[in-house]
């Protein structure tokens, strides 16, 4: 973070029990998390991992962790077998909305023996309007339903996505890159719903923290779209991809 210039990250703890065996349960997984966020108080903002089917125990586990442990958001991992929008998660979303903190549902490609069907961003939608207070971040711009995941944003006032894992693409394909944040930006009437994310450690190999936050400070639209008459991202937009945005959503 500090060879990056990175001020503040957000840590996000996962609720794989559903799906996966592991060491750690999930509450394990948030006190871990809350260690980190003791320790170092003014560069991290955690977001706790609950599954929603989870019942009531999902608002208790909620409530511990905005309340006790200084969460400002939560992570929904859908992957593991869950819609979004299930009417049974009402009570976790309302409870969501009174505490005032965000929701980051994952969205798009998910890994082996896991299924997709349940990481379109089309499922936010309904959370997001019958929920009207609670920002909810799409990660991954939703890919490969990155047209649609733009286009929920640009319909929802309180929805975003972050480009966590687009760190391949802007070194394998930048014109690709620079094309779907031009996509965003005039869908969106601006780049305020687009949140800088990094998956970290993930794609280390791909490109360092520092990498990534200087290649999108560097960005320079493509020739071939400029002749189809694309412009360049301005220099206040990369700021507010960088930050500006995630300080405003999450009430920094």
């Amino acid at each position: 973070m500090d060879e990056a210039g990175i001020d503040k990250t957000v840590l996000l703890a996962l609720d794989y029990e559903f799906a996966f065996r592991g060491k750690t349960s999930y509450r394990g997984y948030n006190d871990y998390v809350a260690g980190i966020l003791k320790e170092f108080p003014d560069r991290f903002v955690g977001f706790a991992g609950i599954d929603p089917r989870r019942g009531k125990e999902a608002i208790v586990e909620l409530e511990r962790c905005v309340g006790d442990l200084g969460f400002r958001g939560v992570k929904l991992w859908p992957l593991t077998g869950f819609y979004p929008d299930d009417i049974t998660f009402y009570p976790f979303y309302e409870r969501v909305e009174d505490l005032g903190v965000s929701i980051l549902c994952h969205t798009g490609t998910s890994p082996p023996k896991t299924y997709m069907k349940y990481n379109q961003p089309v499922y936010v939608d309904k959370v997001a309007v019958d929920f009207p207070k609670i920002n909810i971040i799409m990660a991954h711009v939703g890919h490969p339903w990155t047209s649609e995941a733009i286009a929920l944003a640009a319909k929802n006032p309180n929805v975003y996505f972050d480009i966590s894992s687009w760190q391949v693409t802007l070194k394998a394909a930048p014109v690709v890159f620079f094309q779907t944040l031009t996509e965003a930006k005039m869908m969106c009437r601006g780049v305020q719903k687009i949140l800088l994310g990094s998956d970290w450690p993930l794609f280390e190999k791909v490109l360092s923290l520092k990498d990534w936050v200087e290649g999108i400070k560097a960005m320079k639209m493509p020739q071939p779209l400029q002749m189809l008459g694309l412009r360049e991202l301005k220099e206040e937009d990369k700021r507010m991809i960088l930050g500006g945005n995630a300080a405003k959503v999450l009430r920094l």
